[in-house]
Formats: structure tokens, C-alpha cells, sequence
């Protein structure tokens, strides 16, 4: 059995290794860590730029510049806000909508796999101990 480690350390360190398997898909799939990260939000609910700045904590210059690339390389659209023309919305594309099912369907198959050493009544108790720290923030 490996050395048991207080809660902290832990947690970092299982951080850590979700934070690196999110990289290699990324890097696998062509993308940017900060460019997976935001075809995954758009993937679930579109949103206008300064949405995405906010759930990805990125400032206004570098979101453009991110979803300018993204534009480019076909992964997002900028479309009219239909309830504020002066903003846009961003949308992933049909090949973004399929890279973002990709990434996720990838990093949950590998985080399935970091979780089949606990037992279901273990991974039941660490997502509402896991839960209960989040809600904390």
C-alpha cells in the first residue's frame, strides 16, 4: 500500500495529474490547454467575451487574441448577440462542438481510470467530500 498522505499534499497531487492528462489530450488534439478549456465551456452554454473571461479568468486582451486563434483555425465563430447587437457570442463550430466531445470524452475516460482503485461506496464519498471543498471557494 502507498504511503498515506494528509489532504493537502493529496489533493495536490492528484491535481497535478488530472492538470498533466488535461495537457496531453490537449496537446494530442492540436489545442492549447487555454483553448481546450474554452471549447469546453462553450461546449456546454455559448457566451458572449466577457463570460468567457470570466469563467476562464483571462483578461479581455488575451481571450481575443485565444478566440481569434480558435476563429482561425475553425474551432469558434463570433456571431450577434440577438439580445444585445453590440456584443457577439461565442459558438463552437461543427469541428469545434466535435474536438470538445473529444477532449471530454478522453479526460473522462482517464479520470475513470485514476478512480478504478477506489471502490463505487469510495468514489461516492470522495465526489461529495470533493464537493463540499468546492463550495468552500
Amino acid at each position: 500500500m502507498a504511503k498515506v498522505l494528509a489532504a493537502g499534499p493529496a489533493l495536490i497531487r492528484v491535481s497535478t495529474a488530472v492538470t498533466e492528462q488535461y495537457e496531453r489530450i490537449s496537446s494530442d488534439l492540436g489545442l492549447t490547454m487555454q483553448q481546450a478549456r474554452l471549447l469546453f465551456v462553450l461546449h456546454r452554454q455559448p457566451t458572449n467575451m466577457l463570460g468567457l473571461g470570466a469563467e476562464l479568468r483571462l483578461t479581455k486582451s488575451t481571450m481575443t487574441g485565444v478566440v481569434a486563434r480558435m476563429e482561425t483555425a475553425g474551432l469558434v465563430a463570433r456571431v450577434p448577440d440577438e439580445t444585445d447587437r453590440r456584443n457577439f457570442v461565442v459558438t463552437p463550430t461543427e469541428r469545434g462542438a466535435e474536438v470538445a466531445e473529444e477532449f471530454e470524452r478522453r479526460l473522462r475516460t482517464e479520470v475513470r481510470r485514476m478512480l478504478q482503485v477506489l471502490a463505487p461506496a469510495e468514489r461516492d464519498t470522495l465526489g461529495l467530500l470533493l464537493t463540499a471543498v468546492l463550495a468552500g471557494q
